[in-house]
């Protein structure tokens, strides 16, 4: 029998503001009883449920909090099923079952998030109403610390749909200094492989937030081309120092973390749609070549272990499939096409390209 019951009994006795030598009276059994039922030590038996369901006007379901046991499974069937559809690209269907959950549990927390995730791969334009909506319901049900990764992103979506004095109003809900945090002191009252955690997290931080500020700065239309290649290689550059820190060691076959991967192969693909305007032909080959490596690794990492995240998009094709036919398609790369090195990585690509696989 499970532990709600406990609970779920004690609360009902002090609603009706019973002691529990009243209740031992009311059903005839010993005071120690009661207490044991409290504590989780004994239950009663089906019999003596039944007359205390009857009298507290409530089923022995709700007792034994069956209901709840149900809805905790039904709720995370959905769960499952929108990590299933959003990994495979089925953003779409994703989305459906994530409002048909939302609509039973609106107040589940990981339902919410699960489906701002398959939210924020669409187009934020068309979908304006409904992420805010999403947003504004996490925050309404999460802490305060808890919401904050979900209000800088509304910050981040106001700014881009011009409603300055609603990101301004987000904004201000904020922490005013990103150094004040208890994950800037964290080494510093931990100890052994915690600490090294703690260290090694910071990190992680500083390197995220160093890496957008020079994102945000490559967006200005002003900046030339070698400008932003620039920008993007120092951006490499900090993913694999702060990658040989945390690790050790910068492998030969690709960064050390599969998510690293993935970044990097698609800045490369990038940067080399930026070596094209200039026409280097030998960098742009070396960013695709390692394009194409680093999304070899990331998928054979994911094939081993399927379960590690979700790295979903909108679509159905995986890394090597995108990266050939939306990147290395593109006219730019006419100037070296017949190249053996852009040849050989354009082949490799094909080869591994596979339709992602519900789970």
């Amino acid at each position: 029998m499970s532990t709600y019951f406990s609970e779920k009994f004690k609360q009902l006795r002090k609603d009706k503001d019973l002691t529990q030598e009243q209740i031992a009276d009311i059903f005839h059994v010993a005071p120690q009883s009661v207490s044991r039922w409290e504590t989780g030590v004994n239950y009663p038996d089906i019999e003596t449920l039944s007359h205390i369901a009857l009298f507290f006007k409530v089923t022995v379901d709700e007792l034994l909090g069956v209901d709840i046991v149900a809805k905790d499974e039904k709720a995370g069937e959905y769960l499952r099923e929108i990590f299933r559809l959003r990994t495979a690209g089925k953003i779409d269907e994703a989305l459906e079952v994530g409002r048909k959950a939302i609509k039973k549990y609106p107040t589940n927390i990981e339902l919410n998030e699960r489906l701002a995730g398959c939210l924020s791969m669409c187009d934020a334009n068309e979908y304006k109403d409904e992420i805010i909506a999403t947003a504004m319901r996490i925050i309404n049900l999460t802490d305060y610390k808890s919401s904050l990764h979900t209000r800088c992103g509304l910050v981040e979506l106001y700014s881009s749909w011009g409603m300055r004095e609603e990101a301004k109003k987000m904004a201000d809900t904020l922490p005013d200094n990103m150094f004040y945090t208890v994950e800037s002191v964290a080494d510093l009252i931990t100890e052994g492989e915690e600490k090294r955690n703690n260290q090694k997290m910071r990190l992680h931080m500083a390197k995220e937030v160093l890496i957008d500020s020079i994102k945000r700065f490559s967006n200005d239309d002003d900046l030339s081309v070698m400008q932003k290649i620039e920008h993007y290689e120092a951006r490499t550059q900090i993913r694999n120092l702060t990658a040989k820190i945390i690790s050790g060691d910068v492998e030969e076959k690709g960064l050390i973390y599969p998510l690293e991967q993935l970044y990097s192969a698609r800045e490369s693909i990038e940067l080399a749609e930026l070596y094209c305007e200039i026409q280097d032909d030998n960098a742009t080959l070396d960013h695709v070549e390692k394009a194409m490596k680093n999304s070899i690794n990331f998928i054979n990492y994911m094939s081993n272990n399927p379960d590690t995240f979700s790295h979903g998009w909108n679509t159905t094709r995986n890394l090597p499939w995108v990266l050939w036919e939306d990147h290395l398609m593109k006219p730019c790369f006419d100037f070296v096409r017949n190249d053996e090195r852009f040849k050989s990585c354009l082949e490799t690509l094909k080869s591994n390209s596979r339709e992602l696989k519900s789970r």
